[in-house]
């Protein structure tokens, strides 16, 4: 068999002037290539003669053959690599240089696996609303997706109240929240304030009552209060935004008798038949200038008295800053007066009322002196 192949391959070499073992080396160098002939090729034909003698083809080959055949069957059995024998199930792989496994065959619906050592099961196919269970056997109703928690909502409320000291100020706080936690109010802590229990409103939202009564220490000042919902339920519990009111406490009584907290008298003077009085009032801190604008179109009254009770009482007019001057025609005038205006009250001696008092004597003493005169004619 050997020979064989060895004179088919030299059938390639017809054209080629060749020694006989430069024949044999140029079939391994067609066989093995330069690579291979280089490094196996050599060590063995390195002291072939290669300047042997042409004979005829046939015996060159021969001769050849003859020369070089331990070469040959070095190389041969160098690069001879022998069948291998599979145990089954195992098989030659496609280049019959390995066993392998080879993939089972499978029944459907069975389909081999990602890594084809294996026949499984593929799982089912779902429905847009089911979704594979844990095991990826069978399909179920996918389940709802999880709640995102959502921060409460403090609906708004009347940025400034008003309240009488005594009185009991009742703020109603709502609340929305998509989630309906429980939730409570924190806010500033003021004495005599509370919260009261959560009740739905006339608008079917959870309500809470804040309520405080201020005492007279809060009176004529602002108060400023704020407030936000805090879920208690929940982790972590969410704050809700914050509202902020002003509340303005007054004292008790009319309003009137409120807006103003001082009553100044600058002058007071009585000269020729004219009392003259003027001065300003203090203003309340709580009112906003509106307030300012409507409680002076009012007009209220001043009044003016003594000891003995009324003098006068007339309208008073105010200026936007709270000054007034009064003109007042009197014959005569005690030397202490008292004013009244909204509430407040102020006591000033007047300047000439002296004057005014010794002329009145006098005329008291003459209109005496003529009575006496005319009693005394008639008794004559």
């Amino acid at each position: 068999m050997q020979k064989k192949i060895i004179a088919t391959s030299l059938l390639g070499l017809l054209a080629f002037a060749v020694t006989p073992v430069l024949a044999t080396e140029q079939i391994a160098f067609s066989i093995f290539g330069a690579s291979a002939y280089l490094n196996l090729c050599s060590t063995c034909h390195s002291g072939s003669k290669e300047n042997e003698s042409k004979g005829n083809l046939k015996a060159g080959i021969n001769a050849a053959y003859q020369k070089d055949k331990f070469g040959l069957s070095t190389l041969k059995a160098l690069v001879t690599t022998p069948a291998l024998t599979c145990t089954l199930p195992q098989v030659l792989n496609t280049t019959k240089t390995a066993c392998i496994t080879p993939a089972p065959t499978c029944v459907p619906p069975q389909v081999l696996n990602t890594a084809k050592t294996d026949c499984v099961t593929p799982p089912p196919t779902c429905s847009a609303t089911e979704v594979l269970n844990a095991t990826k056997t069978a399909c179920i109703t996918k389940p709802p997706a999880p709640v995102k928690n959502t921060k409460p909502i403090l609906n708004p409320v009347a940025q400034q109240w008003d309240v009488q000291v005594g009185e009991t100020l009742i703020i109603p706080l709502s609340v929305v929240d998509d989630e309906e936690d429980e939730f409570t109010i924190v806010t500033s802590k003021l004495k005599d304030s509370k919260l009261n229990p959560v009740t739905e409103n006339d608008a079917g939202l959870p309500s809470m009552d804040f309520e405080w009564i201020p005492a007279q220490a809060n009176v004529n000042k602002i108060q400023a209060i704020t407030f936000q919902a805090k879920e208690k339920s929940t982790k972590p519990a969410l704050v809700s935004n914050k509202v902020s009111v002003k509340v303005r406490v007054w004292a008790a009584g009319d309003r009137n008798a409120a807006s103003i907290t001082k009553l100044n008298v600058m002058t007071s003077k009585f000269s020729a038949g004219i009392l003259k009085l003027a001065g300003n009032v203090k203003f309340n801190s709580l009112l906003t200038a509106t307030e300012i604008q409507s409680f002076v179109a009012k007009n209220l009254d001043l009044t003016i008295s003594d000891t003995n009770g009324l003098i006068d009482s007339l309208p008073l007019t105010l200026d936007k800053k709270g000054n007034w001057a009064i003109s007042i025609p009197m014959i005569s005038v005690p030397c202490d007066v008292t004013l009244a205006f909204a509430g407040q009250n102020a006591s000033r001696r007047v300047v000439g009322c002296l004057k005014t008092a010794q002329s009145k004597m006098n005329n008291i003493l003459a209109a005496n002196d003529e009575d006496h005169d005319k009693n005394k004619k008639h008794d004559d």
